[in-house]
């Protein structure tokens, strides 16, 4: 830790010396990308620090789907070319990282953004260099205000999260409930609309419990909230504290059952290798789907090399971020972020023949032929302000360290 601000000075040092010898103007990153040249796109992804679990998955897709469109001939007759920055999970890096990739590397949208806090972090200096951000995080505000039509979320908010899991929790029996919270300001955007929905069917809130990362120990937390026998337990929250919550709880014999995200729950298996099949067993998770049984998905699954029914979140949002970029460049007609932004929400909203491949949604748009994107994660909607909308959401069940899934719910 003591060696971070040494790196990240010697990062922007870099950065300001490969400026320094390069032609492309500060002003204009993504109109320096002159005809023939490839098409610069970035991913900011959390390769290290808390979201470090989830980095690489969104590595791997983004390098998936540029490899699958330029094998079929690219965007515009030229190729895609992926700049990769690592945020650090942290604001301060990931704006270091973020300008890096616009002012050094030209990229003309940024992909990724795992974490709520760097997204809003980073989200006013790509406002003002014109630059598309295409974010994974989920805090209500990224959409919010006058984005000038360039920020586009690829998961859903904060509200619909919520909404989705007191219905999954009410489904289930539950009467009562208890949030032991995460806080960041994804997770915290989750509770109030947890509150509301769980108590709009019926349901009772015991208790509001909150936790920080990378804390020693949870054990007084997890005791405050299951001593009170809640049904049922919400635990916004990611892998890393997640599996030492599950290990809290299975280890002191509490019964209530116990509610998260499948990225903290599943993560293609690494929560189940983490705390093994006992402690994993009646745990429940909830994920936007089609994810799983999209041809979308299983093309994700096939040119990431991954087994079929593995449970990715963040690979495939990358993977939808790609493809809506290269659909709406090439319906645009112009790698400039100001002009392809305005074609992103009709390569996904519609109406057109619905395309589960980026490769034949290319061929139809260069047909003259209206296409609609239908994603890995979801068969989502946009909204004006960028918002997915009409999402489905699976409630998944792990037995015997399996996800298997128990039932839809909004």
């Amino acid at each position: 830790m003591m060696n971070a601000p040494f790196s990240r000075r010697t990062l922007l040092a870099a950065s300001l010396l490969a400026f320094a010898a390069s032609p492309l103007p500060l002003s204009a990153p993504a109109a320096a990308q002159a005809a023939g040249e490839p098409i610069r796109i970035g991913l900011l992804a959390p390769l290290t620090g808390t979201g470090g679990p989830y980095g690489k998955e969104e590595e791997e897709a983004a390098k998936a789907a540029i490899a699958h469109i330029n094998a079929a001939g690219g965007v515009l007759g030229r190729k895609l070319e992926l700049f990769v920055a690592d945020d650090e999970s942290t604001p301060t890096a990931g704006v270091g990282a973020a300008r890096k990739l616009i002012d050094v590397n030209g990229v003309s949208a940024i992909t990724g953004v795992w974490s709520s806090a760097v997204a809003l972090a980073v989200r006013p200096i790509t406002i003002e260099k014109g630059v598309a951000l295409l974010p994974n995080g989920s805090a209500d505000e990224l959409t919010q205000g006058d984005t000038k039509g360039l920020v586009w979320r690829f998961q859903t908010n904060g509200k619909e999260w919520g909404r989705a899991f007191a219905n999954a929790a009410l489904k289930d029996g539950a009467k009562t409930a208890s949030i032991l919270v995460l806080q960041t300001p994804f997770t915290l955007s989750t509770v109030k609309p947890f509150e509301e929905a769980f108590k709009a069917g019926g349901g009772k809130i015991i208790d509001v419990v909150y936790f920080n990362p990378n804390q020693p120990s949870y054990r007084s937390e997890v005791d405050k909230v299951f001593a009170a026998k809640p049904d049922a337990v919400f635990v916004p929250s990611y892998i890393p504290e997640f599996t030492a919550i599950a290990k809290e709880v299975y280890r002191s014999g509490f019964d209530s059952k116990l509610y998260t995200f499948s990225h903290a729950a599943d993560s293609q298996g690494k929560f189940v290798q983490n705390v093994g099949k006992q402690v994993a067993e009646g745990i429940n998770h909830v994920q936007a789907v089609p994810a799983g049984t999209s041809g979308t998905y299983q093309l994700y699954l096939k040119l990431t090399d991954q087994k079929p029914g593995t449970i990715v979140a963040f690979g495939a949002n990358v993977f939808d971020e790609i493809n809506v970029l290269a659909l709406s460049i090439e319906k645009a007609k112009s790698d400039k972020a100001a002009d392809f932004s305005r074609e992103i929400a009709n390569v996904v909203n519609g109406p057109g023949a619905t395309v589960t491949d980026p490769v034949e949604g290319l061929k139809l748009i260069r047909e003259g032929k209206a296409i609609r994107y239908a994603g890995a994660t979801s068969d989502f909607r946009f909204a004006p302000n960028g918002d997915q909308t009409d999402l489905d959401y699976g409630h998944f069940r792990l037995s015997d360290g399996v996800s298997k899934l128990i039932g839809i719910t909004k």
